[in-house]
C-alpha cells in the first residue's frame, strides 16, 4: 500500500475566482492555454490534469500509487475578500468531498480555508471536517501576512481540537524580490517561505499551546532540519527573545513536526529519519509540479528496512490522517 500524502489539485471555484482577478495572483489565457500567475516572475500552466480527478487516478496507476491525499493548489483563497473568501472554499471544499465520496479508496482530502478571517476560516474547517475532509493546507503567508499573527490562533486551535492534520505549503514568498534570478523563486524561495512560516508558528508557542498537534512541513521538513543545531545555538546565547518564549530547545518542539519525502534527494530523507524520526516521515509527489513516478522510485534508494519502508509508505499517513482502508492496518 502506498499513499501520497501532497497531491494537489485545482477546484473549479478558485479556478472561477482567480479568473476574475486583474492583479496576481491570477489565470488567464495566452496562445489558447490556461496559465497561473502567482506573483512577479511566476508563471505555471495549468494542465488538465489540475482539474479532472480521473486524469489524477491514471498518473497515480502509472506510478503504482493506491491513495492520495488531495490538497487546493496555491494560491488558494486567502487573497479574496473574507466573505468571498469563506465563499469560494466552502465550494472547493464541497467539490473536494464529492471528489472523494466517488473514490473513497483512492482518494482523501484536506480543506482549503480563508485564514485572512481566521474565524471563518475556523468555521470553514469545522463543516469540511464534518463533511469528511481529514484537515487543512495552509500556505505559507497569508496574502503577505504572517501565519503567527495572534488573531490566528483561532484557526489552529480548532484544528487541535478537531485532531486533524494541517498541512503547510509554500505559496509566492515574501522574500521573491530578493529571488528574481533564475528559477530561484519556486527553487529556493519557496522553502526559505516555508522554514520561516514554520519557525515563527513553533516560536510562538504552537507545541507549546497544542502539544500533539499534527503539523506537517513538506518538501523534506523545507530548510529547517540541515541547521536545527544553529537554531539551539541562538536559543541558547540569546536568551530570552531569539526562540521566542517557549520552554525547552526549539529542537524539542521541532521534532514534533511530520514531513514528507518531496525532495529527490536520499540523503535529505535519511537526514529527516534522523532527526525526526521514521514515525514522522510520509511519502509524497508533490503532483502535479513534479513528476508522480519520482516519489516511488526515491523510496526505493533509501535502504530502509520493511518496517520502516511500511511506515513510511502508508502507516504514517493512516494514522495522521485516519484514513481507514481495507487493505489498511494501523498498528
Amino acid at each position: 500500500m502506498l499513499i501520497d500524502v501532497h497531491s494537489h489539485y485545482m477546484p473549479k471555484a478558485v479556478a472561477r475566482a482567480l479568473e476574475q482577478r486583474a492583479e496576481t495572483p491570477r489565470i488567464f489565457k495566452r496562445d489558447g492555454k490556461m496559465l497561473i500567475e502567482y506573483g512577479e516572475r511566476s508563471v505555471a500552466p495549468l494542465a488538465p490534469v489540475f482539474f479532472e480527478p480521473e486524469l489524477i487516478l491514471e498518473q497515480m496507476h502509472g506510478a503504482g500509487i493506491d491513495h492520495a491525499v488531495l490538497s487546493v493548489s496555491i494560491p488558494g483563497v486567502d487573497w479574496l475578500g473574507a466573505e468571498h473568501g469563506e465563499e469560494v472554499a466552502e465550494a472547493a471544499n464541497e467539490e473536494t468531498a464529492s471528489i472523494v465520496g466517488r473514490y473513497p479508496d483512492r482518494f482523501s482530502g484536506l480543506a482549503t480555508v480563508p485564514l485572512q478571517a481566521p474565524e471563518r476560516a475556523a468555521e470553514v474547517l469545522r463543516r469540511s471536517v464534518a463533511l469528511g475532509l481529514k484537515g487543512a493546507m495552509i500556505y505559507s503567508n497569508v496574502a503577505g501576512a504572517h501565519l503567527d499573527e495572534p488573531s490566528r490562533r483561532v484557526f489552529f486551535d480548532a484544528a487541535s481540537s478537531l485532531d486533524v492534520a494541517v498541512m503547510l505549503h509554500p505559496t509566492y514568498p515574501l522574500c521573491a524580490p530578493s529571488m528574481m534570478a533564475g528559477g530561484m523563486i519556486e527553487m529556493t524561495g519557496f522553502l526559505v517561505d516555508t522554514t520561516t512560516a514554520t519557525l515563527r508558528l513553533v516560536f510562538d508557542g504552537l507545541f507549546e499551546r497544542h502539544p500533539d498537534f499534527k503539523f506537517i512541513v513538506p518538501h523534506a521538513g523545507s530548510l529547517i532540519p540541515y541547521f536545527v543545531g544553529r537554531i539551539d545555538h541562538f536559543g541558547r546565547v540569546q536568551r530570552p527573545g531569539s526562540t521566542g518564549a517557549i520552554t525547552g530547545p526549539a529542537s524539542d518542539h521541532i521534532r514534533k513536526l511530520y514531513v514528507d519525502t518531496v525532495s529527490e534527494w536520499p540523503p535529505a530523507v535519511r537526514l529527516c529519519c534522523d532527526f525526526f524520526g521514521v514515525d514522522r516521515i510520509m511519502h509524497g509527489t508533490d503532483h502535479p509540479f513534479w513528476p508522480m513516478a519520482l516519489g516511488p522510485r526515491l523510496l526505493g534508494q533509501l535502504e530502509l528496512s520493511a518496517e520502516d519502508r511500511a511506515k513510511i509508505e502508508h502507516k504514517n499517513a493512516a494514522r495522521v490522517f485516519q484514513i481507514q482502508l481495507p487493505a489498511i492496518k494501523v498498528v
